[in-house]
Order: C-alpha cells, then structure tokens, then sequence
C-alpha cells in the first residue's frame, strides 16, 4: 500500500473514531437532559403531594400512568397509588431512597418489582417522610418526538457525507499521483535511454574507428595494427561490462523475485573478490585486509558478490592506488549486519558525496580515466543493498580516503 493511501486511511479512521465518540457523547447527553427535564417535573409533583397530601382527587389529576408512594424514614410504604399499601415490602434498600436519604433527593431507572415495568424513580426527603414519584420510563422517551433519532440520523448522515469527500479526495489525489509516477518513470527512462546511447556510443565509435582504420589502411605496419586491435578488444569488454551492469540494474528494479535466496557467506565471498582481482590490486599497489568474522546471511550470492566488486573496483580505479582497503562487520539487533568499507585513497570532495551513486555519474577528474569504467558500480551496489533492505552511505575520512557503511538483512528463503 502506498504510503499516501495509508495516511488518507488514518485520516479517515480518525474521523471515524471521532464521529462515533461524538454520537456516543450526544446520545449520553440526551439521555442527561431527559433524566433532568422528568426529575424537574415529578420534583415538582413532589412538592405539591408534600404540601396537599395524597387525595384521590389529587391522584386523578396526575398525568397518566404516573405513580405516587410515601414511604418514612425507615422505607415502610405508607401510601401507594398502584398497590395497597399494607400488602408492600419495606423499601429503604431501593437506589432512589438510598440516595434521597444521603443527598435530599434522588432517581434511578429500573424495572418495578411489583409491575415489572421500567419507571423512572425520583424521590425526596421531607419532615418525616420520603414522598416519591415515577413515571414508565418508555412513555416518557416517547414524549420527546424523535430527538435520538434526529441527532443520530444527522450525524450518521455528515459521517457518510464526509466518508464520501475522502474516498473521492483519495481517488482524484491517487489519480494524479499515479499520473505523476507516471511522468516521472518516463522521463527517467528518457533520461537512462540518453545516457545509456551516450554511453554505448563511446565504446562503439572507438572500436568503429579502429577497424576503419585496419581495413582502410592494409599497408599498415603489424605493430600499429595489433596495437589497435587490442584497443578494439579493450572498448569490447567495456561495451561487454556496460551492457551486463545496465542488465543487472533493470532486473533488480524490474524483476527482483527472479533473485534466488540462499545462504551467503560473506568473508568468503569478500575473498573471492580480492582472489579474482589480485593482479590488479597488485598493480595498483593496493592491499586489502578482511577483518570479517565468518558471518552467512540469506540473501543472493550474485549480488552480494556486485556489492563488494564494485566497491573493490572503485578503489583500484578510482583510489590513485598505492593505498589499503579495509572491509569490517559490527553487529545490530534492528539494522541486522552493519559493514564498513574504506580505502585511504585520494578520496572525493563532500559535495560528490551523494552523487557518486547515480547512474552514470563520473568525478570530473574521472571522465577521462584511462581506465574507463561504466559508472554503474556504485549504483548497482546502492541497488544490491536495497535489495537486502538495508542503506548505505559514503563518507569522507578525515586525512585522505572514501568510506562506504552499508548493512544487509537476512531474507526469508525462496
């Protein structure tokens, strides 16, 4: 999932969670306002029983379905409009009485033992006695004409309304961003297509221009022409490394699960590298020490193999020779396997720190290297180790010489 389209999911799971807490507080506060509109209106009744009396007159004038008792203070039922008296427990243990004789007055929703029927209770304390009333609770909601349903319904619908703003939203803000990636993918591809052109031309019209020469001119002289045939083989393995590097590239971005699994041991493997590349590091006047422990993690050989080539090549290219290489490995619980590669080289400037990866990138004071070079390697190690979902950084050492810190995850086998 896109990073973009998980943060819209979390906007919108935000919202969900307030639009929900905001209905849960609104039913909440309803149902306070109810309970305190009806203890207001039974208090009232209340107080005109405390000061009449419980009449028969009095009892028929009382809304229908409300319910009248006088208790003392000990919760004896003195008078019931419902029940007869004599014939009822004691209710001192009931909420609302317990709470009339701690507070003055209280209330309570439950259902009556005697009707099994849900009432609102509200009781209050006078010289002497406890005078309660109650009325059917579900009569009473009823008497508030749709107001839960109204500012359910409504916030219902401004959850819908909104959740519908966000999808669109997300769709239009997905359709350009996919338009965008698109653009973007075209124009690197244009831009790779350039330098790919640019690049083959060389090796091409070098060995384009030799040949000519050989055919044009067989008066030429068996040393002149042998040495322009190894010139010609030369361009050829530059053309032949270039064409493998920009191949190796687009399999990683294109088609990394091609990429077989399995466990690498890493000193070996750096060994191997230095074996294969012992005349040039001895020509060069390079020395190389592995101070890798026997460490294997599982990822892919060929690559793992590009990571450190392509970082020993730098160096024997790009060093001024003459100078040591050092491979180190430290261990992290959460980068995994963290190596270290420096040479003590003549090293870059800051600036050149990050560009040094791009693809085709050569130091100003490398374009016309005799040694030549596709300037992929360090691309194609940034890519290697993406691909063991780790990072890697160059840095400058202090006194002459480039370092590279990179660290490698182990991967599930395929």
């Amino acid at each position: 999932m896109l990073p973009k389209n998980r943060q819209i999911l979390t906007i919108s799971g935000i919202f969900v969670f307030f639009a929900i807490l905001s209905v849960l507080i609104g039913t909440v506060s309803e149902r306070n306002y109810k309970q305190a509109v009806l203890s207001s209106k039974l208090e009232a009744f209340c107080d005109v029983i405390a000061v009449t009396g419980p009449t028969d007159t009095l009892a028929k004038a009382l809304p229908g379905g409300m319910r009248v008792s006088i208790f003392d203070l000990q919760g004896n039922v003195e008078y019931d409009s419902f029940h007869d008296a004599q014939t009822m427990d004691n209710h001192l243990t009931r909420p609302e009485v317990q709470s009339c004789l701690k507070n003055g007055k209280g209330h309570s929703i439950r259902v009556s033992d005697t009707s099994e029927e849900k009432f609102f209770y509200f009781a209050k304390a006078y010289p002497g006695k406890i005078i309660r009333c109650a009325q059917s609770y579900q009569m009473h909601r009823e008497s508030f004409p749709g107001s839960d349903r109204m500012l359910l319904l409504s916030i219902f619908l401004l959850l819908v309304i909104a959740l519908l703003v966000i999808f669109r939203v997300s769709e239009m803000y997905n359709r350009r961003e996919n338009e965008e990636a698109d653009r973007e993918r075209r124009r690197l591809k244009h831009e790779l297509t350039g330098n790919i052109s640019h690049e083959l031309k060389t090796p091409v019209s070098s060995i384009q221009g030799y040949l000519e020469t050989i055919v044009n001119h067989p008066e030429m002289d068996e040393q002149k022409r042998q040495l322009f045939i190894e010139r010609s083989y030369l361009q050829a393995l530059r053309l032949t490394d270039l064409i493998t590097d920009i191949s190796l590239i687009t399999k990683l971005e294109e088609v990394p699960e091609q990429f077989k699994i399995e466990p690498v041991n890493i000193k070996i493997v750096f060994s191997e590298v230095c074996d294969e590349m012992s005349e040039r590091l001895e020509s060069a006047g390079i020395t190389t020490i592995n101070e890798l422990p026997p460490i294997c993690i599982r990822g892919n050989y060929n690559l793992i193999y590009s990571i450190f080539r392509n970082l020993v090549e730098n160096t024997v290219k790009y060093s001024g020779g003459n100078c040591t290489a050092v491979i180190m490995c430290t261990e992290d619980s959460q980068k995994g396997h963290c190596f270290t590669y420096m040479d003590t080289g003549k090293g870059v400037r800051e600036e050149e720190l990050e560009k040094i990866f791009e693809r085709f990138y050569r130091l100003g004071t490398d374009r016309n290297n005799p040694q030549g070079g596709s300037g992929l390697g360090l691309s194609i190690v940034r890519n290697a180790v993406h691909f063991h979902h780790g990072s890697i950084k160059a840095y400058v050492i202090p006194g002459g010489g480039l370092g590279f810190r990179f660290n490698l995850l182990d991967l599930k086998t395929t």
